[in-house]
Order: structure tokens, then sequence, then C-alpha cells
């Protein structure tokens, strides 16, 4: 390979949720504190860009039923900023900034992903994907991270041990944990934690990061973690 892409196109559908078409991008560079860098995966609406998509309620294609979006009355407790990454993922997708992947037994992502590890949705949500992309490419990777709020759609059944249960509160941790899920529950902060272990790089002074830890795989334990971003204020849990 001549010349390192940015970053890959690894699938573009129409979404289980409402039939809607998105694009996921696969970037392979990150500087984020928390996760560390790792390659990052951003699922977007593939016709609007995510700042008018947000706006305008059309993100429910790649996001779902998530209570982290904004709401009626205004308030959204999501801790992406869409104007910040996900919209300069977008734009560079539509300037034709990203290589198409073919998947499986694509020799550049499998050199590419040797050694990494990779975070399934750091926008959007991974379980509308199709399986067997995020399979191959897990199979190169040296591990991921990943969650669905989708967990009791039929669509999202294989992500069971795959990605963890997106819980927003007791409720929905009893219910997953019944079904056979490892959660990742956000509580609200200063708020007492009802399931797991606290993610490792949001305790204080920990020098953890995602892409060391690799816990939320699907399959190790459950973790939880307080509200955190700009929206934290907003959530109440449910």
């Amino acid at each position: 390979m001549a010349k390192k892409p940015l970053g890959f196109v690894i699938q573009r559908g129409n979404s289980p949720i409402d039939g809607n078409p998105f694009v996921a991008v696969m970037t392979l560079e990150s500087g984020n504190r928390k996760t560390g860098n790792m390659c990052q995966v951003w699922i977007l609406r593939e016709d609007i860009n995510p700042v008018e998509a947000l706006a305008t309620g059309e993100d429910y294609s790649i996001c779902g039923n998530c209570i982290h979006r904004k709401q009626a009355n205004g308030k959204r407790s999501c801790y992406v900023n869409v104007g910040q990454a996900p919209l300069s993922v977008w734009r560079t997708y539509k300037a034709g900034g990203y290589v198409d992947l073919t998947v499986p037994a694509d020799v550049n992502i499998g050199m590419l992903l040797n050694g990494r590890k990779i975070r399934w949705g750091a926008y959007g949500d991974p379980s509308i994907l199709d399986e067997q992309v995020v399979r191959d490419l897990n199979k190169f990777a040296a591990g991921h991270t990943g969650y669905t709020h989708q967990w009791r759609q039929e669509f999202a059944q294989w992500c069971k041990g795959v990605f963890q249960a997106s819980c927003d509160g007791f409720a929905d941790y009893l219910d997953a944990s019944a079904h056979g899920w490892k959660t990742f529950a956000v509580v609200p902060q200063g708020s007492d934690a009802f399931s797991g272990k606290q993610c490792p790089a949001t305790v204080n002074n920990s020098t953890a990061q995602c892409r060391t830890c690799s816990l939320c795989d699907g399959a190790k334990t459950d973790i939880f973690v307080e509200a955190h971003g700009t929206g934290a204020k907003n959530f109440v849990g449910v």
C-alpha cells in the first residue's frame, strides 16, 4: 500500500430501524484520551449531515430508541458533539476521502488492523450493521469494544456476546442480564451504581484506556459509568 488511507467505508445500507440509508466509516487514527488510539467506527445517515439529522430527529435511523437522543423538550444527554468528529467524518466521506472496503479477505485492512483494536459505534448504534462485516473485521483486530441500545430488537440479537447491552436503569439491567447480555449501564452523576464495575478509564487518576482495557467486548463483564459530557446534567435515569 503506497499511502495509508484516512479510513474505510465498511458498509452502506438501509437501517433495519426505519429503512433509511446509512453509511459506516472506520477511521484509523484517534486522539481520544479516554479510548486511546483505536480504530473508530462512525455510523451516520448517508444522505443527511449529522447536525441536521440530530436537529430534525432523522438520527433515529442510526440511534434508534436511545434515550440519550434529543428529546421533545430539546434536552439531550448524549456525550457526542455531532458538530465535531461526526460532521467531519461525514464531510470527508462526501468528498470521497475514504476507501471502499471489500470484506472479507481485504489484505489492506488485514495489515492495518494487525495489533489494533476497534471501537464500534464512536457514533451510531453498531447493531444496524451487517453481522458478517463486524465479525470479519473483528477477526483481523486485536480486540474491540461496542454497545447497543437496540438489544431488545430482533435484528440486534446477533450482537449478544459481541457488544454490551446499553442500560439506563435497574430494570434495563435486570432485563438484559436475564436474556444473557453483558451490560454497560449509565447512571446519573452522583448516583449509586447498580451493576458491575466502574469503567476503568473513568476512575479518578486512572491511566486506563479502552484500548488497554477492552472489558466492553460483549463477553467479559458488566460495566457502569456516570453520565458524562456536556449533556450529562440532562440524564436522570429510567
